[in-house]
């Protein structure tokens, strides 16, 4: 595996159900809505608001390093309410990672399998040597993902603004 290459494997609980969790994650283009702090912006391309395979979105997002990063989410398979699946191009390049929906007591357990490849050039080049602090950024922006999300939610069922 080249040393600019990642695995990562998320799990977050959203007590709220697959159908409603798949619904706020197949919408990557309003990521910026709930995950404040990471997702900076999120632009469909053709400005559609129903997630559909082949769909694209330029984003904009960071973690607590002080660098962005630019990359293209293509969705290329989407089965309500379990799976979505994504490439990205740009920044990160990766093939086919995946959001997984799962029933569970109380909501649903989430599991992202993310494969990254860093292109961006300082960050590919000092890859190999930051990969712990890289690692501590990923986990970071997750952190804040698990809680914004159950936040947003809760939000949405009362009726209020997150």
């Amino acid at each position: 595996m080249p040393l600019n290459q990642y695995h990562f494997e998320d799990h977050w609980f959203v007590p709220f159900p697959p159908d409603a969790v798949w619904d706020v994650l197949s919408r990557a283009e309003d990521f910026p809505l709930w995950w404040h702090g990471v997702y900076l912006t999120a632009k469909t391309r053709n400005g559609e608001k129903e997630p559909r395979v082949g769909a694209f979105v330029d984003v904009i997002a960071r973690g607590f390093l002080p660098y962005k990063l630019r990359f293209t989410i293509e969705s290329t398979a989407l089965e309500k309410p379990r799976l979505i699946q994504f490439k990205a191009t740009g920044d990160f390049v990766t093939d086919a990672s995946r959001w997984f929906v799962e029933p569970a007591p109380g909501g649903s357990c989430v599991t992202l399998d993310w494969n990254p490849r860093v292109e961006k050039g300082g960050v590919k080049y000092f890859s190999p040597l930051l990969w712990p602090l890289f690692r501590a950024n990923h986990n970071w922006t997750m952190r804040r993902g698990q809680r914004q999300i159950v936040d947003y939610m809760t939000a949405r069922a009362k009726g209020t603004k997150a």
